[in-house]
């Protein structure tokens, strides 16, 4: 049974006229009859007889009317509060950890996404954000690309290599670039796991033959660069994390062949707010 039939029904009782009724609902006539004979068919009664004048209730009509009004306005009330508590209750963004220090800030801020405030969690890996996603604790997550489910919206952003970063007195300091084999053997301060990146690297170094020299695992955040700086080791992150290293005494060389880049995706629980995320992330009116 459609609330838009029942509204229908009960405008055109209140007003005994199809014609006052379609305009007190903005509907045309004939949209506003088809709700009441599917009302009628639905029920499998008539609820009005057509007079010359107008419409009056049938016997069965004035019993249906009575019963369905308080409820109408229920589920009105229910409407209205539900709108009320979309419109106050924020909207759960998750985020790697890379992404919400390097990417989001500037991009986010201040924004109000469908009158609704955000609120940003972070998760280590794209596969925790995907299931806090798919539970419902989240509502949008900024991840790596994988395969997600299809009742899921998903919109690819940015795509990007990986970088290897040198503390400055490195003997690496005079190359443009690096070689994957070349940084096998270094001392490798990673994050620890579960970590995207982390796992990537030690796919990549064994598809050469090689196990990575973790020397040191450390938590998510900047203290990685600053072991680095304090000459511990060499880190391996995505070039949105080296491309703001300006500010440490560190330098950040591209990997020629590190066998795969980070494809960034925005994932969403439906269209309309993967939509407008989107949009707004691009600068698209």
């Amino acid at each position: 049974m459609n609330i838009e039939w029942l509204h229908s029904f009960a405008e055109a009782a209140k007003q005994k006229s199809i014609s006052k009724a379609a305009k007190a609902n903005n509907l045309s006539q004939p949209a506003l009859s088809k709700h009441i004979r599917n009302l009628e068919n639905n029920l499998d009664i008539e609820l009005f007889h057509r007079t010359s004048t107008g419409i009056e209730l049938t016997e069965a009509g004035e019993r249906f009317y009575t019963r369905i009004t308080p409820v109408i306005s229920e589920l009105t009330a229910i409407h209205q509060e539900l709108q009320q508590f979309c419109r106050t209750n924020p909207i759960a963004i998750g985020s790697l950890p890379s992404l919400a220090t390097y990417y989001l800030p500037s991009r986010i801020k201040g924004l109000r996404l469908l009158g609704r405030p955000l609120t940003l969690m972070i998760q280590n890996t794209s596969s925790e954000l995907l299931q806090s996603l798919q539970e419902g604790r989240l509502d949008a997550v900024f991840v790596e690309a994988l395969n997600t489910r299809e009742s899921l919206w998903s919109c690819e952003l940015f795509t990007e290599p990986y970088y290897a970063v040198f503390p400055l007195d490195h003997r690496f300091k005079s190359k443009k670039t690096v070689e994957l084999a070349e940084l096998c053997e270094e001392p490798l301060i990673a994050h620890q796991a579960p970590c995207d990146t982390r796992k990537h690297i030690i796919e990549q170094m064994a598809s050469l033959g090689y196990k990575p020299n973790i020397i040191s695992e450390v938590a998510f955040g900047d203290f990685i660069f600053g072991a680095v700086t304090a000459g511990m080791g060499i880190t391996i992150v995505p070039e949105l994390m080296a491309k703001n290293i300006g500010h440490l005494e560190l330098f950040a060389l591209p990997i020629d062949n590190f066998g795969r880049k980070r494809t960034v995706s925005l994932v969403a629980r439906n269209n309309k707010l993967g939509s407008k995320l989107y949009q707004f992330l691009s600068g698209i009116d």
